[in-house]
């Protein structure tokens, strides 16, 4: 897993304005242009937008927008970042959409800031670094890192060591940063030495504490009343255990047996509700069937008379026309029509009866079983009932009570062995407070162990020295010796002349190989660390040299961009320049180049 991070794009938005936007790449990235382009200004957002204190510069061009977007890259993952231009916290937005605030200012222990979230892309999270030289420490902040990628115009050409700011009180905090990007170790192990005054009001304060304490604990194990004896505690909390392991096994036994009687109890409850429901459905049917057998019966009944109305019309002679009355011999023939015969509609009728009655005959089959059924069922039902109150009966009266029994006297032990343990709690701690307040025995002699210093040494810096100097000489650095460290400065030795000692354009571009060799060094030797360095005006040696500098060879430019761009690839470095960088490096690097006028890009904000 790659550690660090790099930058992607940088944004301003603003409502009803055009967003000024750059694209950064892995690699050299360089942004050339003229004074008054916007360069200076790209480095304060991107420092106030990774936790920077200070607002950016306030500039006419600047005046539509609102908010600062940049956008990282770590491990494959973006992350999008956004904060107003006025301050404020920061609002962080994952591939997933998922939004987080984020505070802008460090606050050791506090996972949710900026700080702790970029010291976690670097590997730095919950480092600590030393503060004083008594060992006093506290967590790292992105803060203490940001000085060393974050190189703006003023600080390139300091004469004060890269590592250092100029403050007193910051001194050792900002040698123990250095020191564990260097070693990757961090001064947590480090135990802080007191003061030998404070100890003693310390002690004494102590003392008086302990002593009441002591009273306290005291008072709380009488009102207990139980043996100020801890063997015989721990005997009695011992058995205490013993019985209620005993009462646990009786418990689980008892519901063993509780389970067995709730699958009987259950079988006989589905049972009982299966003997009813059927019984329920067998009623009703047999209700119906008894309707039946009533209509069946009616009907007979009509038949029957039906029948024998024709037979008895059969037998009788036609006298009258049914229809007009007239008598046989002056019946108007056109009232006849076909019709059956009074016999004709007996015979119908007694075949129909006989239809009905083998009907009859198997609804009353059907009732009779039915009726055996219910009978049964009715049966049933009594003794699954039978069995549900029985098992009601055990479950209340005998098992019920055993569980009880048990589970109460597992509740009992608990509390007294809650009061037993309390008891042996205090006792022990009242012990241990007397011998806290028993007067010490004569201290043994024992010479102090010097703390380590704070300052960062030559050999813990070697590999660093050695980095640097292979960086100048591949830039051509004129004259170049040999590059060491200074442990007093805390700053880097150039051919025998401290680096401060030079001019500001020497100091300037050397300020440039101090860093560029630390992310290299740390990339290499896989020293936790952001993946990108900033520098604002390294090459100010050809635009404002000093009285010595004027003879500067040109040859160190071309080099300085040229090795950038070749040695850099796996990690990210911004140079801020006012002149663009030379021909052969334009195909590997990613150039930005402002104009200042209305030729190509005039400068990071859009013209409106």
């Amino acid at each position: 897993m790659r550690l660090g991070f790099i930058l992607k794009k940088l944004a301003l938005t603003g409502q009803g304005a055009t967003s000024a936007e750059l694209s950064f790449a892995r690699g050299l990235n360089v942004i050339s242009g003229p004074s008054d382009t916007g360069k200076t200004f790209i480095a304060q957002c991107i420092d106030f937008i990774l936790g920077g204190g200070s607002l950016p510069e306030t500039i006419p061009e600047a005046a539509p927008y609102t908010s600062i977007h940049l956008t990282i890259e770590s491990n494959q993952q973006t992350y999008k970042l956004e904060r107003s231009l006025r301050g404020g916290n920061i609002l962080l937005r994952t591939e997933d959409d998922l939004v987080t605030t984020l505070k802008a200012k460090h606050k050791a222990g506090d996972n949710n800031t900026i700080s702790s979230f970029l010291l976690e892309l670097s590997g730095l999270n919950n480092k600590r670094i030393r503060t004083n030289q008594q060992g006093k420490t506290r967590q790292l902040s992105f803060r203490d890192i940001a000085p060393l990628i974050l190189i703006d115009e003023e600080s390139v050409i300091a004469k004060s060591s890269p590592v250092l700011s100029g403050q007193f009180t910051t001194r050792t905090a900002e040698v123990s940063t250095f020191r564990l990007l260097l070693t990757g170790i961090d001064d947590s192990s480090v135990i802080a030495e007191e003061d030998s005054g404070n100890a003693k009001v310390r002690q004494e304060g102590k003392v008086e504490v302990l002593d009441e304490l002591l009273q306290r604990t005291r008072s709380q194990f009488e009102e207990m009343k139980l043996p100020e004896n801890a063997t015989e505690l721990r005997g009695q909390l011992d058995r205490l255990i013993a019985s209620t392991a005993s009462a646990t096994a009786e418990l689980s036994l008892e519901q063993q047996n509780v389970s067995v009687l709730e699958v009987r109890r259950r079988t006989a409850w589905s049972n009982l509700r299966q003997a009813e429901s059927r019984n329920d459905v067998l009623s009703e049917l047999q209700k119906r069937f008894e309707l039946l057998r009533a209509q069946y019966s009616s009907d007979l009944r009509r038949l029957d008379a039906i029948a024998e109305a024709g037979l008895m019309l059969g037998l009788m002679k036609e006298e009258h026309c049914p229809v007009c009355g007239a008598s046989s011999e002056h019946h108007d023939r056109q009232h006849q029509h076909a019709q059956s015969s009074p016999t004709d509609v007996a015979q119908a009728c007694r075949a129909e009866a006989a239809k009905t009655n083998l009907l009859l005959g198997d609804l009353q089959t059907t009732l009779t079983a039915n009726a055996l059924e219910i009978d049964k069922l009715t049966t049933d039902q009594n003794t699954y009932k039978a069995d549900l109150e029985a098992h009601d009966a055990e479950l209340k009266t005998m098992m019920q009570p055993r569980l009880q029994a048990a589970a109460q006297k597992i509740k009992d032990n608990q509390a007294i062995g809650e009061t037993l343990r309390r008891g042996l709690d205090l006792l022990e701690r009242t012990q241990e407070l007397e011998a806290l307040l028993a007067p010490p025995a004569a201290p043994q002699r024992v010479d102090r162990i010097a703390a380590s210093p704070a300052n960062v040494t030559s050999g813990e810096a070697e590999m660093l020295s050695k980095d640097i100097e292979n960086l100048l000489r591949s830039w051509h650095f004129p004259t170049l010796d040999r590059v060491t460290f200074s442990e007093t400065a805390q700053d880097i030795v150039i051919s025998g002349q401290p680096r401060g000692s030079h001019g500001k354009g020497v100091r300037a571009i050397t300020r440039a190989a101090f860093n560029l060799a630390l992310l290299k060094f740390c990339l290499r030797e896989s020293r936790p660390f952001p993946g990108f360095v900033l520098i604002d005006s390294p090459l100010v040696v050809y635009r404002e040299p000093d009285a010595n500098e004027g003879s500067f060879p040109i040859d160190v430019k071309n080099s300085f961009y040229q090795s950038i761009s070749d040695e850099f690839k796996d990690s990210q470095v911004i140079i801020l320049e006012n002149d663009e960088p030379p021909d052969t490096v334009r195909a590997t690097a990613n150039i930005i180049a402002f104009t200042g006028t209305g030729n190509g890009r005039r400068g990071f904000i859009p013209e409106t």
